[in-house]
């Protein structure tokens, strides 16, 4: 069986471009499947006893007020999902575009490996995931290297890779292996901090032959409060970083980091305000 992850915020599940792709793939190809749908909305989008149209699909529903970091409710799903016999999930968030070859190309691959399939901005159609990257933990600077968005599947090297959460495939056998998300981590990082720990007990990773339409975030333009909110879980990555792959003492990353925090914010707003003033 395969179970599939959504995890919502403040939208019904129904109307995700997740959900709705999901359900189209599985018209394509009908599998055994179960989907999670965790909802970290204040106010519930839905009541218990969801149902799908699709007869295979089997939906199991949670409501969390608090906001859950994502990395715990993908620990806490996983360990369900593989309790109930599952043998691969795939991790999706709700603005994502499930190709309807996806499930076909997870059959067709060794189930040891973490699997990603190519995935792209829904605004620019540029690759963003897989892709190779180095951290300067004391500047927070990062050295990306892009791939080709036409890359053929296949094995690939572990090593400074990074891939978004969406679209992640784990299978049974790699959760056994005791591979798991860093809890202290809540949005940014969450990823980023799995592909470093999986580098550690694999050197290859598998790339599907399928791609996913994304919502890059920061391609889209958002208010200060939503900069301020993405900022400060950056940090939070951050500060983690310097922590765990620096070595840096809690009290001098909170100064550190807290400094540089005010100063980004800051420059941030008035920038917007010249914006506006030059309006």
């Amino acid at each position: 069986m395969h179970s599939y992850l959504i995890v919502i915020f403040n939208e019904s599940v129904f109307d995700t471009p997740t959900y709705k792709t999901l359900i189209k793939m599985l018209s394509v190809h009908p599998h055994a499947a179960t989907l999670f749908v965790w909802d970290n909305s204040p106010i519930t989008q839905h009541e218990s006893g969801l149902k799908s149209e699709i007869n295979d699909l089997k939906i199991i529903y949670y409501h969390s007020e608090r906001n859950e970091n994502l990395s715990i409710v993908y620990n806490k799903v996983m360990k369900i999902a593989f309790d109930l016999k599952s043998d691969y999930i795939t991790l999706l968030d709700q603005d994502s575009y499930i190709s309807p070859d996806f499930k076909q190309s997870v059959s067709h691959v060794n189930s040891d490996y973490l699997q990603v399939p190519r995935v792209c901005s829904d605004k620019t159609g540029k690759l963003i995931s897989p892709r190779y990257q180095k951290y300067n933990y004391l500047l927070n600077k990062c050295s990306i290297n892009y791939l080709n968005s036409n890359i053929a599947p296949g094995i690939f090297k572990s090593k400074h890779m990074f891939a978004v959460g969406s679209g992640m495939t784990i299978s049974k056998s790699l959760w056994l292996s005791g591979i798991r998300f860093q809890d202290r981590l809540s949005f940014y990082g969450v990823d980023t901090e799995f592909c470093v720990d999986y580098a550690t007990k694999s050197d290859s990773f598998i790339l599907l032959d399928s791609t996913i339409k994304h919502n890059a975030s920061n391609e889209h333009d958002e208010s200060y409060e939503k900069f301020k909110w993405r900022l400060i879980k950056y940090y939070e990555h951050w500060s983690y970083q310097l922590i765990k792959h620096v070595g840096l003492p809690l009290g001098l990353v909170s100064l550190y980091v807290g400094i540089s925090l005010k100063f980004v914010l800051l420059k941030n707003k008035i920038k917007r305000l010249f914006i506006i003033n030059k309006a």
